[in-house]
């Protein structure tokens, strides 16, 4: 996402205004999952994904004249059975609801949102209206939460804050309106990039960087040779130059940070790991064989630094997944993998084996005021609401 949020600030500093579209909802299976995002501009230009290609094209044709009036749900139906989608062929055998949304200044809180959690770093808990029968709400209203700090778009009464807290990131929620309209919100968890920290800059690290890039992770590279640590060799990195003994001063290792040492010697990892190993990072990985992840740890016991039971289950070396990689692009391959298999709670097995889904499927919970609930009405007054606009394919 931090690709698509640098194209529409660029737009925006030209005048140039941008559709945001949202897959918000999926009915069976389908490529993008519930917050994909892709971004296009009034000029043509893209960023992101919404699925593999097949129905960019659909949603690039009408994007402009469906939300000429304000935000609008595209409907896309991948069904083999279906008539309307047998020129998709996908075999995806889905439903695609896609959220589309015109911005046009930085003040579009769909922007600022995106802004706030891929440019500033903060998590944010997100609910987004997507469907509205009610004149209640209005299509593309969001509501915030922050860690720690609840702040919020609009005030809300504790009863719903907690059911939204506590509503899963891929979990759509029906309300009724005072009316007895239907109102759809889309809950997300929208997470700053990842945090990529490399210490060696020797020739393996460069594909390392550039596959790193590609996911829209913030990577660091620190060294201690000047020839080597610029910002030529590691395009897309921030670089460090510094002694070993001093590596980690000034840089910012949060628990999610994953952190790799590629150093290619060993009195250089003696002189890290101890100073990692004091961090909140998420996940220490070391190159090369077990054999010399064993000669590191004996050498810090003797030199009185035993490593507990606890600070072990961070280290992991050989860093990678078992797939065979030779060449420095297939190891950099086999270290992102594993990467985004560890943050995904994942083993990094064979797909073809896996008897489960894919994904988690999304939930959809309907509130009945009926039944003791909150009417949207006291949740979320707004002036100037607007209807939703349903429109699926023709």
């Amino acid at each position: 996402m931090r690709d698509l949020v640098k194209l529409a600030r660029e737009a925006l500093e030209l005048g140039e205004p941008c559709v945001l579209c949202t897959v918000v909802r999926l009915e069976g299976s389908g490529y993008g999952q519930p917050g994909s995002r892709l971004l296009v501009t009034q000029s043509g230009e893209r960023s992101g994904y919404i699925s593999g290609g097949c129905l960019e094209k659909d949603l690039l044709r009408q994007v402009w004249s469906r939300t000429t009036h304000g935000p609008a749900l595209l409907a896309f139906d991948t069904r083999g059975d279906s008539v309307s989608s047998s020129r998709y062929q996908t075999g995806c055998e889905g439903i695609v609801y896609v959220l589309c949304q015109r911005i046009e200044s930085a003040n579009s809180p769909a922007y600022q949102v995106m802004v706030e959690s891929q440019l500033q770093g903060r998590s944010l808990r997100i609910g987004t209206v997507y469907r509205s029968e009610s004149a209640d709400v209005r299509v593309g209203h969001i509501w915030v939460e922050r860690p720690r700090t609840e702040v919020c778009v609009d005030s809300m009464p504790y009863p719903l804050r907690e059911r939204l807290t506590a509503a899963k990131a891929n979990q759509t929620i029906e309300f009724l309106g005072s009316d007895g309209g239907t109102i759809e919100v889309a809950m997300e968890i929208l997470i700053p990039p990842k945090e990529l920290l490399i210490f060696g800059a020797g020739d393996d690290v460069i594909p390392l960087v550039a596959a790193a890039n590609l996911q829209g992770w913030n990577v660091s590279v620190t060294g201690h040779r000047p020839e080597l640590v610029t910002s030529v060799r590691f395009p897309g990195a921030t670089v460090f130059c510094r002694p070993w003994d001093d590596a980690t001063r000034a840089l910012s290792i949060r628990s999610d940070t994953n952190v790799l040492m590629m150093t290619h010697d060993l009195e250089a990892d003696f002189r890290l790991l101890p100073q990692l190993l004091e961090s909140p990072s998420r996940s220490i990985g070391i190159l090369g064989p077990k054999r010399r992840l064993g000669r590191l740890i004996q050498s810090l016991y003797r030199r009185g630094r035993a490593i507990s039971a606890q600070e072990a289950e961070r280290i992991r070396s050989p860093i990678g997944l078992d797939i065979g990689a030779a060449t420095p692009t297939e190891v950099a391959a086999s270290i992102i993998a594993e990467l985004i298999a560890l943050t995904n709670c994942r083993e990094g097995g064979k797909l073809h084996n896996r008897s489960h889904p894919l994904h988690d499927r999304a939930e959809h919970e309907v509130l009945n005021p009926g039944k003791g609930q909150v009417h949207i009405s006291e949740i979320l007054p707004l002036t100037s609401p607007i209807q939703a606009e349903s429109c699926p394919l023709d």
